[in-house]
């Protein structure tokens, strides 16, 4: 299987390399190939001036982000550019690999796989992960075959755009934030965090871009509670909040399990992976100050599927994380049922069939089990490899 990610955020990667594990674990090799390194010079580009527009000049991302809207006749145009741009690599990619299928979790490569598949130019079946909430037309790629998403709003939405098999599968989420949690005393023990506060738990993704700083003054206006900043590798928002006395700021980590193991609720503002893994495991989200563009869209997204408040000023917030600690909202219950399935499970039957009947059928248990051990008879023990 082949596997393409990008290095925009830790999300991307995130998804892929859960998948390209679970479908270890189902006896397939993966490869799991950068996006961007298919045009390393133009790959370079887009992240840079991806990354300057959310840090800098949010304002001309969000109309970037809307013009495939507003414009939509761009869109032919623009998949057209991007093939021609990524598309070689791309396909010497898949000819030297010789995978069983393709699956994508980055929108720029969903659209030059289906552009690629639809004109003939890749024989293999391709299938795209959408890894936010919400639809945005780039995530919906002409002659993808298949299109696998996190939540039934998510899929009724890629129906209006798309006309093959869309699967509401639910998130791709790390097995750490169910093995590695721990009881809420101990990991605030752990982390020096107070007992008897009220503990929220502020992200803003690998980036560490939004308005942090803000959301962090308005939720210490209210003394009892202690306030976690999960900066990122934006060293100078670290800088900034670093002893603050009303809650802690920190840097690039692995511990976020213990993080939200001691969190009564998290505030997010994109809409990204952080908030699937704080649905696994039952931590109640509140999106608040979003990013511009995917993230405001994912905030509205959740809000409609019931999963997670959106708080639209600071009297909303503070209102917000009293009733989600107080255990008073369903939320989070209702966001620990969006797992109904496994994206590795109609990945690996879409790999195995060479058509997509079996990956449709793969949501029944009794099918996966099957599956899952025709597949390991079948395989070749390699295992998973990454590159």
């Amino acid at each position: 299987m082949l596997v393409v990610s990008a290095r925009i955020g830790a999300g991307h990667d995130g998804a892929a390399s859960e998948l390209c594990a679970r479908l270890g674990e189902r006896g397939i090799a993966t490869d799991m190939v950068d996006f961007l390194d298919a045009a390393p010079r133009s790959g370079g580009i887009t992240k840079g001036v991806f990354r300057l527009w959310l840090r800098w000049t949010p304002w001309l991302y969000d109309i970037a982000y809307r013009m495939w809207v507003v414009a939509p006749f761009l869109y032919t145009p623009m998949v057209v550019l991007l093939s021609a741009i990524f598309g070689r690599r791309l396909r010497r990619w898949i000819a030297d690999g010789e995978p069983r299928a393709v699956v994508s979790t980055y929108p720029l490569a969903s659209v030059v796989l289906g552009h690629l598949r639809s004109r003939g130019r890749i024989e293999v079946p391709v299938a795209t992960f959408l890894t936010d909430f919400s639809v945005h037309p780039l995530w919906v790629g002409r002659g993808i075959d298949l299109h696998l998403c996190v939540h039934s709003t998510s899929a009724d939405a890629i129906r209006k755009m798309a006309s093959g098999p869309v699967v509401a599968a639910g998130p791709m989420v790390a097995p750490c934030f169910r093995e590695q949690l721990v009881a809420k005393d101990v990991a605030r023990a752990l982390l020096g965090v107070p007992e008897d506060s009220t503990v929220v738990l502020v992200t803003a993704g690998s980036w560490g871009v939004g308005q942090i700083e803000a959301t962090f003054d308005d939720l210490v206006h209210d003394p009892r509670h202690f306030v976690m900043v999960a900066c990122g590798n934006n060293e100078r928002l670290l800088a900034r909040l670093a002893g603050r006395p009303e809650g802690m700021a920190i840097g690039w980590t692995d511990r976020m399990p213990m993080l939200m193991s001691a969190a009564d609720v998290l505030v997010q503002n994109a809409g990204g992976l952080t908030a699937m893994e704080a649905f696994s495991v039952g931590l109640p989200v509140i999106s608040y100050r979003p990013i511009p563009g995917h993230g405001r869209d994912n905030a509205l997204a959740m809000e409609r599927a019931g999963v997670a408040p959106f708080a639209r000023d600071q009297a909303d917030l503070l209102a917000m994380v009293r009733a989600a600690a107080s255990g008073t909202t369903s939320h989070a219950r209702r966001a620990r049922s969006i797992f109904v399935s496994d994206a590795a499970d109609h990945v690996a039957d879409m790999a195995r069939s060479g058509d997509l009947a079996g990956a449709l059928q793969g949501s029944g248990r009794a099918y996966r089990r099957e599956a899952a051990a025709s597949l390991r008879d079948a395989a070749a023990p390699q295992g998973r490899r990454t590159g």
